[in-house]
């Protein structure tokens, strides 16, 4: 199995092991976000969640992106900003606005593209363990098969009409319609600490293999395909 690590970022903006966070008497309302470190990525996912519609287009915003082209684009940090500027004159919260104006913490948060969903979805037992273990009650948690909703929008477009989710319950990848409201999740960039991370440091966002990706997904339960080269 990959490399990975689960840590926490306190309110101090400084990163801390989940045990070394709760022995120095701090939990989740001392945090801005949980820190999901693997061999390829690092993202902050924001504690929040909310319900909102994708965004109602005559048009696509990004780029149109099977699920192939989807599953490599590595941050959906540009595919918000572009969506957020498209969205000025559209009426009301969208997914995208929600995430671009999050304030906490002073970070750029932005809402997630396909493959980092995917990430979410593949550590999701790892990543609701330490929120608990630093107090989040459970709407703070991912959801499980036992939630309500578990169906989770991406800034990835499909087509004019359509937008990638992320099934939380059971791994599941699919498009739906962007006039429907389903969770939203923040998440922010972030360089990680080498130590959390056991052999060579790794820089934020490096270039790997697309077998690397591929394995680490199969391994976690993946069933589609990724076909075209990683692109960053």
């Amino acid at each position: 199995m990959e490399k990975h690590s689960i840590s926490v970022l306190g309110a101090d903006k400084k990163q801390y092991e989940i045990a070394d966070f709760r022995a120095r008497g701090m939990d989740y309302t001392n945090a801005i976000g949980i820190i999901v470190t693997t061999d390829f990525m690092s993202r902050i996912l924001a504690f929040d969640t909310w319900q909102e519609r994708w965004g109602n287009t005559d048009r696509v915003l990004t780029e149109e992106q099977n699920e192939s082209v989807a599953m490599q684009t590595f941050s959906g940090f540009d595919l918000t900003k572009r969506i957020v500027e498209a969205q000025v004159n559209i009426d009301g919260m969208t997914a995208a606005k929600r995430c671009w104006n999050y304030q906490k913490g002073d970070l750029q948060w932005y809402l997630p593209c396909l493959m980092e969903l995917g990430v979410l979805r593949a550590y999701r037992d790892e990543i609701n363990k330490a929120m608990e273990e630093i107090g989040c009650p459970d709407e703070c948690l991912l959801p499980t098969e036992d939630s309500d909703e578990t169906w989770v929008w991406s800034s990835s477009e499909n087509s004019q009409g359509y937008s990638w989710y992320v099934s939380f319950s059971n791994g599941y990848f699919n498009v739906y319609g962007k006039g429907n409201s389903f969770m939203v999740r923040a998440v922010a960039a972030f360089q990680p600490s080498p130590s959390l991370l056991t052999g060579e440091a790794k820089s934020n966002d490096c270039l790997h293999s697309d077998e690397v990706l591929i394995n680490m997904l199969r391994e976690r339960g993946y069933k589609g395909e990724l076909t075209k080269t990683l692109t960053i």
